[in-house]
């Protein structure tokens, strides 16, 4: 625990919900693993593409940004693709491109992401 006293985060927006998390990705892709983060689950979709699942709805994402970490390079960039986040199931979908295409890691990697997301159907004025 740090032993600072933190002051509350102020926004012009109503109910401003923030998830941050980061899972990591085995040399030439794989299954995902979850690092830190609560609120969703993460699982590979397909080659180079990784979906978040939330645990719960909200009624909008204002911002989503994800970054690549690793220990040696692998010349990926974070890009994220889709994001529903009002649906049923909501997600966020996530490629790691080479160039423009998705590629897997080419060593150990971990993803970071933070959702910067509504939880009000207010109108923001």
């Amino acid at each position: 625990m740090a032993s600072r006293f933190f002051k509350p985060v102020q926004a012009l927006n109503p109910e401003i919900k923030l998830i941050a998390g980061s899972f990591s990705i085995a040399a030439s892709g794989g299954a995902a693993t979850l690092v830190s983060g609560l609120g969703y689950t993460v699982a590979k979709s397909s080659t180079g593409e990784y979906t978040i699942t939330l645990a719960d709805q909200y009624p909008a994402c204002i911002s989503a940004v994800a970054t690549v970490q690793a220990a040696t390079a692998v010349n990926l960039v974070a890009q994220i693709e889709a994001v529903d986040v009002s649906a049923a199931t909501p997600t966020v979908r996530i490629n790691l491109n080479a160039g423009a295409t998705p590629t897997e890691p080419s060593a150990v990697t971990v993803v970071n992401f933070v959702l910067v997301l509504q939880n009000s159907s207010l109108p923001v004025s």
